[in-house]
């Protein structure tokens, strides 16, 4: 059967399609008339390079909103900090295919190492970082130079630029500067988390990237860190981040505490070769083992399962007591945390002033200087007070010339690090994390965030997280396993002990 169409709905079709058709027979008559060119000149164009996604700046000349209140700004930051440079002048002045200098070769570490302590595939090494670079990179110069493998590293890049220090936008005074060219030259891998992450959220993502490459044992390290091997046998200095170190019988304390071998010794053995060793030992005496720690949490051997076990890290404390946070749930949960030694970790604040001084370089005389130094007369306040006394903070030195022996080189290189350290805590615990705000460019660069704007949104979720962790166990303080009877099913259920 076929429809039949009303006539007046078919009348009213034809009378639109010849509209429709005269429409553009016009339009296609008109638009190269001289009406249609000055007609066009009067319509705005929509230009991508000023569309909300550019980097170009607001224009700051248009006319304020009828009865809006103007800004009252901050006054300026005062004692600003210099201008930072790269600490490894080799690398950042020279081309691609240069390479860094060869490590002392008692500290090469054999690429089947960890074979020799059970391990089917070396266990990888996380060094978390978001701003900073002079540090990071010392970090991770010192790590190779003491034995560590390049290609066991891990740089995990958390700076929110998302693609722009690959990509090279970003300049050397911005805080999140990341320099990939130089992590790929001294071979370290490199590793970009998605979004800024905060530190729990950081802890949790190693743990994922051990869930998916399978590694149930791995380490990570923080960024300000200064560390050598037994390289002159014992090393009985004792650093403001030291802790009483636990032996397991008379033979490991020797070996690790006591009398460790010096390079070019039987039985020398490097901060990697201790920490696979700690490995193959702990799981070997059967614990229901964390953490190891060496030197607190500046170096830490994980262990994947006991994380799981716990829940992993509470990413809604997110800074300090976040450690206690997790500290505390393995503890209750029964997993032992002890504090070991396998090398020298030396917890700093200041930067060398020429990095190639950890390859014991002779024509290089080991400094240091601080990245935020203090004004002049506070500086004079702590040294008339202060219990650490350091030798010299300088990028100089009275030795003009270095011994080409690298065992002689690295005593001095030692002390160096020792005086940094001691550097670091000059004021007590009051100027230890200065450091951090020692970059302070980047303005109109891609993502930029205000350095003092940083930092005090740190130090907000800092005390936010502090409070977090006090509501959730009804207890203040990092010692919720040893002063109180609760157990891991606890979290949010218990009043507060405090007012």
């Amino acid at each position: 059967m076929i429809a039949t169409i009303n006539p007046r709905v078919a009348r009213l079709s034809i009378v639109v399609f010849c509209l429709l058709g005269l429409t553009f027979g016009l339009l296609y008559a008109y638009r190269d008339s001289p009406t249609a060119t000055r007609l066009l000149k009067t319509i705005p164009i929509i230009n991508d390079n000023n569309s909300p996604s550019s980097n170009q700046p607001a224009d700051d000349n248009k006319p304020p909103l009828p009865g809006s209140q103007p800004p009252k700004y901050k006054p300026p930051p005062k004692n600003p900090p210099p201008p930072i440079t790269d600490p490894f002048p080799l690398l950042a002045t020279t081309s691609k295919d240069v390479l860094p200098p060869p490590i002392p070769a008692y500290n090469i570490p054999h690429p089947d190492l960890h074979l020799h302590y059970g391990l089917s595939r070396p266990p990888p090494l996380f060094i978390g970082f978001t701003r900073q670079w002079p540090m990071l990179l010392q970090a991770v110069v010192s790590y190779i130079t003491a034995g560590w493998p390049a290609s066991g590293i891990y740089v995990v890049e958390n700076t929110g630029v998302h693609n722009s220090n690959r990509a090279g936008l970003l300049s050397l005074q911005n805080p999140f500067f990341l320099n990939h060219t130089t992590l790929k030259r001294l071979g370290v891998n490199v590793i970009q988390t998605p979004v800024l992450l905060n530190f729990a959220q950081m802890q949790n993502f190693f743990l994922d990237v051990a869930y998916q490459e399978d590694h149930k044992y791995y380490f990570y390290s923080h960024q300000d860190v200064l560390v050598f091997s037994f390289e002159d046998g014992p090393d009985q200095e004792r650093r403001p981040g030291d802790r009483e170190w636990e032996v397991y019988d008379e033979e490991d304390k020797k070996a690790t505490v006591t009398n460790p071998p010096a390079a070019g010794e039987e039985g020398y053995m490097t901060i990697y070769e201790n920490c696979l060793r700690e490995i193959n030992t702990t799981v070997a005496r059967g614990e229901r083992w964390g953490f190891r720690w060496f030197q607190y949490d500046h170096l830490t051997l994980v262990n994947r399962a006991a994380l799981e076990a716990v829940g992993g890290w509470d990413s809604m404390i997110p800074y300090y007591a976040t450690d206690c946070d997790m500290n505390g749930k393995l503890a209750m949960d029964g997993w032992t945390m002890k504090h070991r030694r396998a090398g020298i970790v030396n917890d700093v604040s200041s930067v060398m002033t020429d990095l190639e001084a950890l390859y014991r370089n002779p024509a290089v005389v080991p400094g240091f200087v601080d990245p935020n130094p203090l004004p002049p007369d506070q500086e004079e306040s702590i040294k008339e007070r202060g219990k650490w006394k350091v030798k010299k903070v300088s990028g100089d030195s009275n030795t003009t010339t270095m011994p080409t022996d690298p065992k002689a080189y690295f005593r001095i290189l030692n002390q160096v690090g020792i005086d940094m350290g001691a550097y670091k805590y000059r004021d007590g615990d009051r100027q230890r994390n200065r450091w951090q705000k020692s970059q302070q460019g980047g303005l109109g660069e891609p993502y930029h965030y205000d350095p003092e704007g940083f930092a005090r949104a740190f130090q907000l979720l800092t005390e936010a997280g502090r409070r977090i962790y006090s509501e959730k166990w009804g207890h203040q303080g990092c010692d919720i396993a040893e002063k109180t009877q609760l157990k891991l099913q606890d979290q949010w259920r218990v009043e507060g002990d405090f007012e």
